[in-house]
């Protein structure tokens, strides 16, 4: 009865959440929940009404050019991205020229953006999930489509909690089911929000059958290894970033 009645609620209260859905069905709201592409990743977040919220997948995508090192945050320039939203951006642009800036500058300007969003952009909760979209687009390796991720990141690239991560992994969950469920469908979330999990019966029981995943992490390199198939960085100078680094210097 408990069950019944919150399933209740959340059908008086739902309507653009079902507005929402409804267009990742019909294909107006691009998503890939399987494959690979380059310099594309699936991020989330969570929209509020008066007295609901949600969680759904956003595409956010990182192209390169010849530059100097900058990263340039579209949502900002046109002044659709928050103050928190440009902090996130700027702290991970800060790694990211750890990284490969420490002898000379970066020849590359990147480009971020977040597709298809025509409202305000807040919040650092995708900013790991931007920087793997960086990541992806310095060294042409796909990153996989069917796992989303959500976590803030400190200037040592390691993982911060983030809001909504229930109704974030609950609102990827529903789009994999739109675009059709598989084996290796899940969310990458920082581990100290493991302890804020409650997630709805259908996708724990998922969950236990071992058709949808959660990785905690701790570090930024460990969501590229998920999400590109190799280290980040490994003690015999191989992994990701140093096939950057060679890129960056050929």
């Amino acid at each position: 009865h408990v069950q019944q009645a919150l399933d209740n609620k959340e059908h008086r209260v739902n309507r653009v959440q079902d507005g929402v859905m409804q267009s990742f069905i019909n294909g107006t709201t691009l998503m890939e929940t399987d494959g690979g592409v380059v310099g594309q990743v699936n991020a989330l977040s969570v929209l509020s009404t008066s007295n609901h919220q949600f969680g759904m997948p956003n595409r956010i995508t990182a192209t390169t050019s010849y530059g100097k090192g900058e990263v340039l945050d579209i949502e900002r320039k046109v002044e659709l991205g928050g103050s928190i939203h440009s902090k996130g951006v700027f702290i991970l642009t800060a790694y990211l020229s750890s990284l490969f800036g420490n002898e000379k500058s970066i020849p590359l300007k990147t480009y971020l953006a977040f597709e298809q969003s025509y409202g305000g952009v807040d919040g650092d909760s995708a900013s790991m999930a931007e920087f793997c979209s960086i990541i992806s687009a310095f060294s042409e390796k796909p990153i996989r489509q069917d796992i989303a991720i959500t976590g803030s990141m400190n200037q040592f690239g390691e993982a911060q909690p983030i809001g909504g991560v229930n109704e974030k992994i609950e609102g990827f969950y529903q789009v994999c089911k739109i675009k059709g469920l598989q084996p290796n469908q899940g969310v990458i979330i920082p581990q100290s929000n493991i302890q804020n999990l409650m997630l709805n019966s259908e996708v724990t029981q998922a969950i236990e059958k071992g058709t949808f995943t959660i990785w905690a992490v701790k570090h930024v390199s460990e969501s590229i290894e998920l999400l590109m198939g190799s280290p980040a960085e490994l003690e015999s100078g191989e992994g990701i970033y140093n096939v950057i680094r060679s890129k960056l210097t050929s």
